[in-house]
C-alpha cells in the first residue's frame, strides 16, 4: 500500500496530485492544509501535522507554491532531518539526461529537458517544458515558471521564483530568494533579495509582487 503526505493543497496541490495520479496511482492520499481542513475536506489535516509520527512511513510531496518558497525550503530540510520519504515526481515525457543529479522533493512538469550534469537541489518546481542546459545549478525550492530557458552554467540561489518565459544567459548567476518578472532577459548577475524584469535587464528598488 502506498500513502502519500501532500503538504499544501491549493492550486499547485491539485495540479502534483494530478500528476501523480497520472503516474502511479496512489493507494491514500492525506493532505496538510489548514483551508482544507477548516472545509472538512476528507483526509485533511493541519498544516502543522505533517511531522506526526504515525505519517512516518508516507512519501511527502511539497505542493507549496511560489509565494512560499522560503517556507518550501525550511519544510524539505525537516522532513529529510526526521528520514522521512520525499521522493521526487518526474513526469514521463521529460527528458533528464543520465549525468543529471536530482535532489529530494523535486517535481518535473512535463516536456522539461534537462541537458548534462545539471543539479537541482531538494524542492525544485519545474513547470511545462522548462528547458535547462548544461552544467547549471539550482537551489533549494527554486521555482522555474513555464518556458524558462536557462543556458549552460547558469547558477540559482536558494527559494528563487522565475517568471513564465524568462531566458537566462550563459554563465550567469541569480541570487537566493530573487524575483525574476515574466519575459525577463537575464542577461547579467542578480544579488540575493532582488527583483528583476526587463529586456534589457533592470533591477527593481522593492521586492517584486508575486500574485
Amino acid at each position: 500500500m502506498k500513502s502519500i503526505g501532500l503538504i499544501g493543497f491549493g492550486a499547485l496541490g491539485r495540479q502534483i496530485l494530478s500528476l501523480l495520479q497520472a503516474v502511479d496511482r496512489p493507494d491514500e492520499v492525506v493532505f496538510f492544509d489548514d483551508i482544507a481542513y477548516a472545509e472538512r475536506r476528507e483526509n485533511s489535516l493541519p498544516f502543522n501535522r505533517f511531522l506526526d509520527d504515525r505519517f512516518s512511513g508516507y512519501d511527502y510531496y511539497l505542493a507549496l507554491g511560489y509565494r512560499h518558497l522560503t517556507l518550501k525550503a525550511q519544510i524539505v530540510n525537516k522532513l529529510l532531518a526526521a528520514g522521512r520519504r520525499v521522493p521526487s515526481l518526474i513526469h514521463p515525457s521529460c527528458h533528464v539526461h543520465p549525468s543529471c543529479r536530482i535532489g529530494d522533493g523535486c517535481v518535473l512538469y512535463p516536456q522539461c529537458n534537462l541537458d548534462q550534469e545539471v543539479e537541482l537541489k531538494p524542492a525544485v518546481l519545474l513547470n511545462n517544458s522548462v528547458v535547462i542546459s548544461h552544467n547549471s545549478i539550482l537551489g533549494t525550492a527554486v521555482y522555474c515558471s513555464p518556458g524558462v530557458v536557462l543556458s549552460g552554467n547558469v547558477t540559482i540561489g536558494e527559494a528563487s521564483f522565475l517568471g513564465t518565459g524568462t531566458l537566462v544567459s550563459n554563465n550567469r548567476h541569480i541570487g537566493a530568494r530573487s524575483r525574476i518578472a515574466i519575459g525577463t532577459v537575464v542577461s547579467r548577475n542578480v544579488p540575493d533579495d532582488a527583483s528583476a524584469i526587463g529586456n534589457p535587464l533592470r533591477l527593481l528598488d522593492q521586492q517584486l509582487r508575486l500574485e
